[in-house]
């Protein structure tokens, strides 16, 4: 049976959900909740709620939540959708999240309570965490958070579906010896500057690809979601180099690249976190963007350009379609065999 997915509009976020039948029940798995908007705003129901709304019409569960990392416009949705009753609490069923707890943990590394996320009581009167909650707590009393650190190279089958991590390496999460808190952006990773009035040629002119170096985005997760013959590359927000080392591991090559029915594009289409070596590896025509293009110049239209010079007829899949006009002169659309499109509310996979 085909699946479903799903690239909500997360604000400048990532959440996305895949859903279908498997093993012989409707199953839901979230990826990522965006940032707090992107479930309410002063308690009007934004796109993340309005899906479980959704879900909770049709009596289904979220039976997989995936947390990629704990960067606001990843997490805040999440935390939101924890905190007002009703909503996750009750209705995840499994969920995976390195914690800073896990991760210290792991290494053997000392612990404060400043390394745990924390539920605040902030989404008005009708919530059901009190002030100052751990989610690892909570999830853990709600016996939802198998514990396990995820990590490339890691294999995991659910519902009969594949889940082929490539990111975090080990190496990356050693260098997480940091607070959970909302990380600067650093110059390199995104830039408030837009690059959209730019050509393709003048972009890829003497191109020098130079790597996100963000701790919190190198810990993100990334994988391969593979079910009856179809693939995902969903790439959170993860670093092209881990990627790359993974894919390489696996047995994929220039020669043999990794056949993908749809990519995730990394870090909202930012220019550090997309590169030749990794387009190399992988077979791909169909490219998501999800981004509405108004924090730091993401899309960078450098990173499409990379895209097209390796898939001259990929679609581009914009979940915030206005952005189409805005990064692509009209001659570009009219005289380039790729495709600008506006995203599907729902893909058929």
């Amino acid at each position: 049976m085909a699946l479903e997915l799903r690239i909500l509009q997360a604000e400048h976020g990532d959440s996305i959900v895949i859903s279908g039948e498997l093993d012989g029940e409707f199953r839901n798995i979230l990826i990522d909740g965006g940032p707090a908007k992107a479930f309410e705003v002063q308690h009007i129901p934004r796109p993340l709620q309005l899906f479980l709304n959704d879900v909770k019409r049709k009596t289904q569960k979220i039976d997989l939540l995936v947390l990629t990392h704990v960067d606001d416009d990843h997490i805040g949705g999440l935390i939101a959708g924890f905190n007002k009753h009703g909503y996750l609490t009750a209705l995840t069923k499994e969920v995976w999240f390195n914690s800073g707890k896990l991760i210290l943990d792991y290494l053997e590394l000392p612990i404060d309570d400043s390394y745990f996320v924390v539920l605040k009581n902030s989404t008005g009167v009708n919530t059901i965490i009190g002030q100052g909650i751990k989610l690892e707590d909570h999830l853990t009393e709600l016996d939802i958070w198998p514990h396990p650190l995820i990590k490339a190279g890691d294999e995991i089958e659910r519902f009969s579906c594949k889940f082929k991590i490539l990111s975090p390496s080990m190496s990356k999460l050693e260098k997480l010896s940091i607070k959970w808190e909302k990380e600067r952006v650093s110059a390199n990773t995104s830039a408030n500057k837009k690059d959209y009035s730019e050509s393709f040629d003048q972009l890829l002119a003497a191109d020098k690809f130079k790597e996100d170096n963000s701790t919190h985005n190198g810990s993100s997760l990334a994988f391969v979601f593979e079910y009856e013959g179809k693939a995902l590359l969903l790439l959170g927000d993860a670093h092209p180099s881990t990627v790359v080392e993974s894919l390489e591991a696996l047995g994929y090559s220039a020669q043999n690249p990794l056949q993908i029915d749809y990519v995730k594009v990394s870090h909202h289409g930012s220019k550090a976190n997309t590169n030749d070596d990794l387009l190399m590896l992988i077979d791909c025509n169909n490219f998501i963007i999800s981004a509405n293009g108004n924090h730091h110049g993401l899309p960078n239209k450098k990173t499409l350009a990379r895209i097209i010079k390796h898939f001259p007829n990929a679609n581009l899949m914009f979940n915030y379609p206005n952005l189409i006009s805005q990064i692509f002169s009209d001659e570009e659309l009219t005289d380039s065999s790729f495709s600008a499109i506006a995203c599907p509310s729902v893909i058929t996979i």
